[in-house]
């Protein structure tokens, strides 16, 4: 069941990506042409994508986005940091829908009242989904990759492992008989030095491969770097619930590679599957 009611108007458009939806449209799908099928030999069950401009990471989002190409889903659960505001708990949009310049895409308010009413510390707020950017910029890679798209939006400030445990819990038993997909909203290394960038990442790309969401979460800002860190150990957690057995990095790059400039501040970008091995 989908929601006609309030419509979370786009917030970054002409900032993160293109307000015009002819020239968004064609963006994203030049760099998911660009992007080339892994040998993801499964069922997918999560993504890990970057949330920066697109002009930096939107070619590594399109490498996660191109593995879903064309697939079916009765829901996308996107989960995002907050960057803007601090709330306790997870803030789960289940109103009518988030708008971006390629249209609405419909919350699946079922899903996500599902998802609200597994806990307490689970519900719906507008806090950290006002002008929050990390979950918006994901929608036009959704809107161009899956048929008949509906998503639950969902926001995180609070980082501790009791919420990761309790929303991937809420989300793997509300996703029970059915065809759901998740996406972890997350860039990697943020700082001064491109040597500490790709050795950061190369570090929080291998603990996301072996698959193990409580080591990756003990590990956040002490070996890992991940501004979407508290999602993608939902995501691994909600996964592993799901059948999910093998995590594998599908691309990869950093803010100074893209720019061919070193020096500076540098951000580290990282694309993953998720997927039930056949």
């Amino acid at each position: 069941m989908t929601g006609e009611g309030e419509i979370r108007r786009a917030a970054v458009d002409g900032q993160f990506y293109p307000a015009s939806a002819d020239d968004l449209g064609a963006d994203v799908d030049r760099m998911l042409e660009q992007s080339k099928p892994a040998d993801i030999r499964g069922d997918i069950v999560a993504l890990v994508a970057p949330h920066a401009g697109y002009i930096y990471s939107g070619q590594t989002a399109a490498a996660a986005y191109r593995q879903v190409k064309g697939q079916r889903f009765d829901a996308v659960v996107v989960i995002a940091p907050s960057h803007r505001e601090v709330f306790p708990g997870a803030s789960v949009y289940n109103k009518g829908g988030y708008e971006t310049p390629l249209g609405v895409a419909l919350v699946e308010v079922e899903l996500a009242d599902e998802i609200i009413s597994y806990h307490p510390t689970i519900a719906f707020t507008l806090a950290g989904h006002r002008g929050e950017h990390a979950l918006e910029v994901q929608l036009p890679f959704l809107q161009r990759t899956l048929e008949d798209l509906k998503i639950v939006p969902i926001v995180m400030a609070d980082r501790s492992l009791r919420l990761c445990r309790t929303l991937g819990e809420a989300i793997a038993s509300a996703a029970e008989g059915k065809h759901v997909l998740i996406v972890a909203s997350s860039d990697l290394y943020h700082g001064y030095s491109y040597e500490a960038c790709v050795a950061s990442d190369d570090r929080t790309l291998a603990a996301i491969e072996t698959f193990d969401p409580e080591a990756f979460w003990r590990g956040l800002d002490k070996e890992y770097q991940a501004c979407g860190g508290a999602p993608i150990a939902s995501a691994l957690m909600a996964s592993k619930q799901m059948g999910a057995d093998t995590a594998k990095v599908v691309a990869r790059t950093n803010s100074n590679d893209v720019t061919g400039e070193q020096g500076g501040y540098v951000v580290g970008y990282g694309a993953a599957v998720i997927y039930r091995s056949s």
